[in-house]
């Protein structure tokens, strides 16, 4: 069984804003699953709760309003927001008080993060573990340019109301509304940030507020949700890096699934030391 003994508090108002803290100290990695994700989105997780609390930092995983099948009702600027609330809680209501804090995005938690420092966040440091496009990873379904075109419809058809998708468009079966399929799906979409036919300049416009903030680009080398026949994960991370300045660096672990299931130690290894080198000078 994994398990950790800790503290859950609710840090919001909405029913889903709720959180769990490893560990009793002043310096906090924020933990922020992907899509479908809730608590223990990573086999990696519970680990690295053990030897950052080691360290003298805490660890606080995250539920958000987009937690579980919520992600299709929500948007990344929803997730921020809520984000933004829970760091308002940790400084001002916990014990002891937030004087430091980082955030380990997982999958889509990539973008989250992303766009928490784009509405204001001032993270210590940001992991941005498998950084994948949603558009490139629904591109290898035969049906995403038939659903793209169905949400199109939808949209312009709907009077600037919200509309579900038919669920027999996902394959998880969550709701999800014809604006967040295509924020997910069509180039350009509010969830496109790490796409590997973004030309320099357009991965420069999407991720330059990153500069100056410590980042790490944790890319996993066979990830299962990048069509490596057309994208060179290696390369890409490094572009990825690049967008977000001089602060910021690529790893690749060969061999990494999307969530390093397969690769647990080293990934706790990778993510404590970049942690250590920043929080612990």
């Amino acid at each position: 069984m994994r398990a950790l003994d800790g503290t859950l508090f609710k840090y919001g108002p909405k029913s889903a804003n709720v959180a769990f803290r490893y560990g009793k100290n002043d310096k906090v990695a924020i933990v922020v699953g992907g899509l479908t994700d809730g608590l223990f989105a990573t086999s990696y997780v519970d680990p690295l709760c053990r030897e950052l609390d080691g360290l003298g930092i805490s660890t606080v995983q995250t539920l958000l309003t987009s937690s579980h099948q919520g992600y299709g009702v929500c948007s990344l600027d929803e997730d921020a927001g809520e984000l933004a609330d829970l760091v308002s809680a940790l400084q001002r209501e916990s014990d002891p008080p937030v004087s430091r804090y980082g955030v380990i995005g997982h999958s889509t938690g990539c973008q989250d993060a992303v766009r928490f420092c784009l509405r204001g966040g001032k993270p210590d440091f940001v992991v941005l573990q498998a950084p994948v496009s949603d558009r490139e990873s629904l591109g290898m379904h035969g049906q995403t340019e038939k659903n793209i075109k169905l949400a199109e419809d939808l949209v312009a058809q709907s009077g600037g109301q919200e509309v579900l998708m038919p669920l027999s468009t996902q394959e998880d079966g969550s709701p999800i509304t014809a604006r967040r399929f295509l924020s997910l799906a069509a180039k350009g979409g509010d969830d496109e940030a790490f796409s590997s036919d973004l030309t320099d300049t357009e991965l420069k416009n999407l991720l330059g507020h990153m500069d100056g903030v410590p980042t790490l680009v944790l890319q996993s080398g066979a990830d299962e949700y990048i069509p490596h026949s057309e994208v060179d994960a290696v390369g890409q991370a490094k572009r990825l890096a690049a967008a977000m300045g001089s602060r910021a660096r690529s790893i690749v672990i060969e061999g990494g699934s999307h969530a390093l299931e397969d690769h647990t130690d080293e990934a706790v290894s990778t993510i404590k030391s970049f942690i250590m080198e920043v929080m612990l000078p």
